[in-house]
């Protein structure tokens, strides 16, 4: 098989489950294969100017350690929930995958960041993506799918 580790962001909507059950279809059963499904979860919650060592933000003060924790809360219920949902789409069909399922959560500044670092830093050779059409020219794949596109290294098939 020409993929081996193939990268699927992943956010609930109907184009990502039809991305995952290609990833599914292309790789599923081959045990030597991994499906990483994978959701980005915004770090940028907060502008660096609000917090500041004196930890003041509006009458309540938060400092780096607050609000690293309050990151940390945000993704483990985010990997919770994406948990779940996998659950929920596949059902008994996950026991039948033969490959690899890695399910996890990635804090990033964007999407856009947080798939192409993720596909980088697990050697991913490929992206199975979900778009949306929203209109013009990058609308017509949806700003992530053709911020991906734009900035990923390894090939990106989009799924409709």
């Amino acid at each position: 098989m020409l993929f081996k580790n193939v990268l699927v962001p992943f956010d609930e909507s109907e184009h990502a489950q039809a991305a995952l059950h290609l990833a599914i279809d292309f790789v599923g059963d081959d045990p030597t294969a991994t499906i990483h499904i994978v959701t980005v979860v915004s770090n940028d919650i907060m502008p660096p100017s609000m917090i500041s060592a004196a930890g003041a933000f509006g009458e309540v003060p938060i400092d780096y350690t607050s609000y690293e924790s309050l990151l940390t809360s945000i993704a483990e219920r985010s990997d919770r929930e994406l948990r779940d949902s996998i659950g929920s789409i596949l059902g008994k069909d996950l026991d039948a995958i033969k490959a690899k399922v890695v399910i996890d959560t990635r804090l990033a500044p964007s999407p856009v960041d947080g798939i192409t670092n993720y596909a980088a830093d697990h050697r991913c050779d490929l992206i199975i993506m979900g778009r949306r059409g929203l209109g013009a020219l990058r609308g017509m794949l949806g700003s992530v799918s053709y911020g991906v596109l734009r900035s990923s290294e390894i090939p990106v098939l989009t799924v409709k």
